[in-house]
């Protein structure tokens, strides 16, 4: 073989080697790959207030209606139970019962009011010129709820009553309380006994054969 075919040959076998494709070494994939989830940020924690840092002001929440648990009434309008009459000079006699010993007055300078209720009129009476009872009349409905809310505030639930025919009680020690409405009439009451003379004083009108004359009636 001549010089030239020789060149030729190995010019052809370079040529053919330059155009053959090389060999990969990776295996290409057509799945993309999986992305980490990047973690959750935490919710930063509240910043503790440093020693000389103000506290909030706690929030304020409503309280019951409170009681005044004052205990028993001592008396009525600065009369204490069982004061004579001359404890009062502005005191004005309404009526008297020789039969059981009882002696009724009026206060024109007395209390205007029984635990927030206008007092129409106040009938302040004595057993042998010692004061046991207060009897007090008020016009409507709105006095009745506000003397009835004044009395639950300052000694607490009824003892007894009867909600439908508006009567309310409290045995307060020797001190007993009511407070009435009389819907027919638009009026109510509120009265306080002093029991130790009132039991004395019925003991005596039982005796005398007398009856107690009703304070519902204006005078």
């Amino acid at each position: 073989m001549s010089f030239a075919t020789r060149l030729a040959a190995i010019v052809l076998l370079v040529f053919v080697a330059a155009c053959a494709p090389a060999t990969r070494n990776a295996t290409k994939t057509s799945a993309k790959p999986v992305q980490s989830t990047a973690p959750a940020k935490p919710t930063p924690a509240k910043p503790t207030p440093g020693p000389g840092a103000a506290k909030p002001a706690p929030t304020p929440q409503a309280s019951p209606l409170a009681v005044t648990d004052a205990g028993p009434p001592q008396g009525f309008g600065g009369i204490a139970w069982g004061a004579p009459t001359t404890a009062q000079p502005g005191l004005a006699q309404w009526e008297a019962s020789a039969d059981n010993g009882t002696t009724t007055y009026l206060w024109p300078q007395g209390p205007k009011d029984v635990l927030g209720a206008p007092v129409r009129e106040a009938y302040y009476e004595f057993f042998k010129n010692q004061f046991y009872h207060v009897w007090i009349n008020f016009d409507g409905m709105a006095a009745y709820e506000t003397a009835l809310a004044g009395l639950i505030r300052t000694y607490g639930p009824p003892t007894q009553e009867n909600r439908d025919k508006y009567y309310h009680a409290w045995t307060l020690g020797d001190v007993n309380v009511y407070c009435a409405f009389h819907p027919a009439l638009n009026e109510g009451d509120v009265s306080f006994f002093y029991q130790p003379l009132y039991e004395r004083m019925i003991a005596a009108r039982k005796t005398g054969g007398a009856k107690t004359p009703a304070r519902s009636a204006k005078p």
